[in-house]
């Protein structure tokens, strides 16, 4: 995972742990104004699974997690092999994503996936970039996508459509249990089917807030980061 850690002014032990979603980096949250006290850091790029992370938690009490997307899944996979953290986990938000990016009733279904992957190709970047991203106000999403090399997407998509294709996909999701206190879901969300989100956190015994009119990247609905778990 590649990492960006942001101190705050004066530390207090707390922390965000933000997991980002496939293709992108912190640009998505970088709007969001921090409460005075919280360290931030920003994680992404899960080619190389999720598991493992050179940084110090020692110092943090106190832990908030929130994931985009594919970060779901991230956040299941690192917690998994850090279970002395959950203590201090105080809460783990989920932002239109599922424990299973990759599944036909939890996740995006398989075809909608491989097509994806097909697509994408260096002869057709700026074309898959611009439908990636869709409207013009996320133009800093596009510009964030388009930076990283089409190699290094595709490594990261195909290594998670391997870990997929190759799990068991139970609901709930045993490993997951008890750990996410907020899910949110785009009820126009055109990358992940918000029918999927529903059954997926309500097998996790957790009922999820809908925003109606939210695409996928529901960010933009939010100024500070304690929006997300208050």
């Amino acid at each position: 995972m590649y990492q960006q850690f942001t101190p705050a002014a004066a530390p207090e032990g707390r922390l965000i742990l933000y997991f980002s979603g496939w293709g992108m980096t912190p640009v998505a949250v970088e709007h969001l104004e921090r409460p005075e006290g919280y360290d931030l850091l920003s994680l992404w790029y899960y080619a190389e699974g999720a598991e493992t992370l050179d940084f110090d938690f020692s110092r943090y009490s106190e832990l908030r997690i929130v994931a985009w997307s594919m970060g779901v899944w991230a956040v299941d996979s690192f917690v998994a092999a850090h279970p002395e953290l959950r203590e201090r986990i105080h809460s783990a938000t989920a932002v239109a994503g599922t424990g299973y990016p990759m599944d036909d009733r939890l996740g995006i279904p398989q075809l909608h996936y491989e097509m994806m992957r097909g697509e994408l190709r260096e002869d057709n970047r700026q074309r898959f970039d611009r439908r990636f991203c869709g409207a013009r106000s996320m133009r800093h999403l596009y510009e964030a996508l388009h930076a990283r090399t089409t190699a290094e997407l595709q490594a990261e998509h195909d290594a998670l459509y391997r870990l997929m294709r190759a799990e068991e996909h139970p609901s709930p999701k045993p490993s997951a249990l008890g750990l996410w206190t907020r899910a949110y879901v785009g009820g126009d969300d055109r990358i992940l089917p918000p029918a999927h989100q529903l059954r997926y956190w309500q097998g996790q015994g957790l009922e999820p807030l809908v925003i109606d009119e939210g695409v996928h990247y529901l960010f933009p609905l939010f100024t500070h980061w304690e929006q997300l778990w208050r």
